[in-house]
């Protein structure tokens, strides 16, 4: 890691040249022990619009470990989102599910994954046969990451395959288990018209009078995207003098390349016992409580440091006597309650640990400075909570959220992490 951490630094420095030189040498040197350095580097040559390379150091990484399913992930994943090389994505895809004797519902294995891309690619090929097993095999599970738009296309391809009892089956579940999506409610209406669904409206505090929120969609963001540049541009023909600009902090902390893939994490010792006191519960299509996972807990002892960890654990503990939630994050700090862990981003970096941006505050100013707009960088749920993690002076922090509470951005794959808040 040490090594990564250099490479890292040099590359910030504007010094990629070394930073690649740096990586290339320690993966010749350990070829086994270089899991994270082959995603770097792939990275790098990325960033210097070397595709060729960047795809070669990926499939040695994959030769040199044959054991690590991942860095075949990774290679899968680089060939179908940065190459559009769809064919060969698939075949990679469906080898990686061929090792795979049963059904695997952990976050930490491959194998939701695989299903993930699979379903959703075969429907997009018009390949009804593979999507409906791939859905099949993939709802299974009753994963988290099994969103709207995935019911909304099994129960399509359903219909296409002429099983329409199964069909209302799906899209019944989808709407119970995504309360409050509308659009989920109103195409199972289309389809299904004489058909009673039970709709329910989601925590929301959101609504307030006068004030318009506007969702900006843009291409899937990238680790290492000019995050300003593309809000500036996105936002350009819409915003007005008086509002203000939003943006997820999960999507900022991926364009700062704060990502962190499954198996370059080592849970520590600390990692795997304190992440044992935060709730497991987990709900089916909802997931647990992202700490609850030690190599997320790892990221957040590494984010703020061992000893808010353990104190916030003791602070956590004592608040549960007194019947007080939250004391664990007050103590270890805000980056801490940042931290999403695995599924929780869209495809590619399903399978990573995010933390926050390093400095929310300083983005909404320089976004402001572009843009001319107070903005803020919000992390925000279904659950009717959102949080200004950073914003300008401008900003009435309790007002923006008590606007966003009802998460006009998405959890799941909607692809509008911008938010203009008019009126406000």
């Amino acid at each position: 890691m040490k090594t990564i951490d250099k490479a890292k630094t040099l590359k910030n420095e504007g010094r990629i040249g070394e930073a690649i030189d740096l990586l290339k040498e320690y993966i010749s040197q350990n070829p086994k022990d270089g899991i994270g350095a082959y995603r770097f580097l792939s990275q790098l040559y990325l960033r210097t619009n070397e595709k060729e390379k960047a795809e070669d150091i990926l499939s040695e990484g994959a030769k040199n470990n044959p054991e690590n399913i991942w860095l075949k992930m990774m290679l899968a994943d680089f060939k179908y989102f940065d190459l559009q090389q769809t064919n060969k994505a698939i075949s990679l895809y469906k080898e990686l599910l061929g090792q795979f004797d049963k059904p695997v519902k952990s976050t930490m294995s491959p194998y939701r994954y695989i299903l993930k891309r699979l379903s959703n690619i075969s429907y997009e090929l018009d390949n009804f046969d593979d999507a409906n097993v791939y859905f099949d095999m993939f709802i299974k599970l009753e994963p988290s990451d099994f969103y709207a738009s995935d019911f909304t296309r099994f129960t399509k391809t359903l219909i296409k395959m002429g099983d329409l009892n199964r069909a209302k089956e799906i899209i019944a579940l989808g709407i119970q288990t995504h309360p409050g999506e509308l659009k989920l409610y109103n195409f199972a209406k289309g389809q299904f018209p004489k058909e009673q669904f039970e709709f329910r409206e989601k925590k929301s505090r959101g609504k307030i009078k006068g004030v318009g929120k506007i969702s900006i969609k843009t291409s899937l963001i990238k680790e290492g995207d000019n995050i300003y540049k593309i809000i500036n541009e996105a936002t350009r023909s819409v915003r007005k003098p008086g509002d203000i600009i939003t943006i997820s902090s999960c999507v900022v902390a991926i364009a700062e390349e704060r990502v962190f893939t499954v198996d370059t994490i080592r849970p520590s010792k600390l990692a795997k016992l304190v992440s044992h006191f935060v709730s497991h519960k987990d709900v089916p299509f909802g997931g647990a409580a992202p700490l609850a996972n030690p190599i997320s807990m790892q990221i957040a002892v590494q984010e703020v440091g061992a000893t808010r960890i353990i104190i916030g654990t003791i602070a956590g503990a004592i608040g549960k006597l007194f019947g007080k939630r939250g004391w664990f994050y007050i103590v270890a700090g805000s980056q801490s309650a940042l931290i999403d862990d695995p599924p929780a981003a869209i495809p590619p970096y399903d399978y990573s640990v995010i933390p926050g941006p390093k400095d929310s505050f300083a983005v909404s100013n320089k976004i402001k400075e572009l843009t001319g707009c107070e903005a803020a960088v919000i992390d925000a749920n279904d659950l009717g909570d959102a949080w200004a993690v950073g914003y300008t002076y401008g900003v009435d922090k309790q007002k923006l959220e008590l606007a966003l509470s009802d998460n006009p951005a998405g959890n799941e794959d909607q692809g509008t992490p911008i938010v203009i808040v008019r009126g406000l």
